[in-house]
């Protein structure tokens, strides 16, 4: 997870993982046994057979890579996945190789205590890392852009002139007229390009020429071929192509697929599901058995009607399912029409409380056990709001690729409550897309770390 240029860091990073598995190792047998060094032999085998099998997780999953594009969530996702494989691995020698009667307590207690101390190292190096590169200009990458156009001006904007990427522009080459910044680094057209390859020295460059140019890009790739420059291409499609796609090669022939959906894979849809089903089952046994009681009470004896409203909404694939609140409404006829506006009439006082605290929803971890919903996912809307913005927001219904949220990524930049205008319904869409295009679960710990965060501390403007 952190290979720069600096062999240390990595070696660092290996040394800091083995004094963190020798620390939860001691930790462990002092919690199970009263003292920090095993007296039985046997497990400072064990002990060497988790160094071995660490080393090999973190080469099979290149966990001291750091890429120039650093989201901290992928990153901790990609490690809990090696950890969770390092658990496995471990357990399964540990079982085929000897029938050993040693202490299962101290093997569990040793691989969770790791695997939280690694995971929680690892989002403080990131942090202070990410924070380093804006400021560090010594490690940035520097690179030459060779044509310039719209799309390229939005990816040289947000990211090669961001410092947290770590990118330095050396040079542009293009017939366009530039101002300003940009302009300064113009080193002048097209036709200059190659031979200011020549005299400089040049590690990347980054090509965005239209179809026409098909020649001359083919005269640049060969050229960068032959002098040990690494290249980058951003196609002319890309100009009216926004969406995420990836490309496969079927008999050596280039295919590409719309969208990249981490939650179409098994291992992560089992990942989430078994998620949701142990925070769910524990939130109904030990919260909501002596919660939702109390607010049943309240509800019956502050206004008429029932202690829950179950509406339809619109699920995974479009289809449709009940979703369960705690009645924070007189009862009425336009509640599968009308939306809640702020001091709305329909509201009762304790509703009121409900919806501000957001403790309305909290009947949608139901859903969640029954698998209707999940956690983190978009927001489900009524059924008359999908028939509407479907219409007039862009790629509304890929929303609906994934199942629906009690929370989600929309909700957490502040796009919920009340959707005032089209554009309100188009951020909150584009949000959920993101989402799903860029899961892991990782990205689920931190939507509900701040959901609840949120719930607790802060006043949100459009909670009512």
């Amino acid at each position: 997870m952190f290979q720069t240029k600096s062999k240390v860091i990595p070696l660092a990073a290996f040394v800091v993982d083995l004094i963190l598995l020798s620390l939860a190792f001691f930790s462990s047998n002092f919690i199970r046994f009263g003292v920090f060094m095993p007296e039985d032999p046997f497990y400072y085998t064990l002990f060497l057979i988790w160094e071995i099998v660490w080393v090999l997780v973190v080469l099979r999953f290149n966990l001291y890579e750091i890429p120039r594009i650093l989201y901290i969530d992928k990153l901790l996702s990609k490690s809990a996945k090696a950890l969770l494989t390092f658990i496995v691995l471990s357990a399964t020698i540990v079982f085929f190789s000897t029938d050993y009667k040693f202490s299962r307590i101290f093997f569990l207690t040793t691989l969770l205590l790791f695997s939280g101390l690694v995971l929680v190292w690892r989002a403080i190096f990131l942090f202070f890392y990410k924070k380093r590169r804006k400021t560090n200009r010594s490690n940035f990458a520097e690179l030459v852009l060779i044509g310039y156009n719209t799309h390229i001006k939005k990816f040289v904007k947000k990211v090669y002139l961001d410092p947290k990427y770590g990118y330095n522009i050396k040079a542009i080459f293009t017939d366009a007229e530039l101002s300003g910044k940009l302009g300064k680094l113009k080193k002048g057209d097209l036709s200059k390009a190659k031979q200011f390859l020549e005299e400089n020295e040049v590690k990347e460059i980054v090509i965005s020429l239209p179809n026409k140019k098909a020649d001359f890009i083919n005269e640049l790739l060969e050229f960068a071929d032959n002098n040990l420059i690494r290249v980058r291409v951003i196609p002319e499609f890309s100009e009216y192509l926004s969406q995420l796609f990836s490309i496969e090669y079927i008999e050596n022939i280039p295919v590409m697929r719309f969208r990249e959906e981490p939650l179409q894979s098994l291992t992560n849809r089992i990942m989430k599901r078994g998620f949701d089903v142990a925070f769910s089952g524990f939130a109904i046994v030990f919260i909501f058995s002596w919660l939702f009681p109390i607010i049943a009470i309240i509800i019956k004896l502050t206004s008429k009607g029932p202690v829950f409203f179950a509406q339809d909404r619109t699920g995974r694939d479009g289809q449709t399912f009940k979703c369960f609140k705690f009645r924070s409404m007189e009862v009425n006829g336009d509640s599968d029409s009308k939306q809640a506006t702020k001091n709305d009439a329909r509201i009762t006082k304790v509703g009121a409380f409900l919806r501000k605290t957001s403790l309305d929803e909290l009947p949608q971890v139901v859903n969640v056990f029954l698998n209707n919903m999940s956690l983190v996912g978009p927001r489900p809307h009524m059924l008359k709001h999908t028939e509407e913005y479907r219409v007039v927001v862009d790629k509304f219904m890929v929303r609906h690729f994934a199942k629906p949220g009690v929370t989600g990524w929309a909700q957490i930049l502040g796009f919920r409550g009340e959707t005032k205008t089209v554009k309100d319904m188009k951020n909150r869409a584009m949000a959920d897309i993101w989402y799903i295009e860029n899961w892991s679960f990782m990205l689920d710990l931190k939507i509900i770390l701040r959901t609840i965060w949120t719930m607790l501390f802060k006043k949100e403007e459009n909670a009512y």
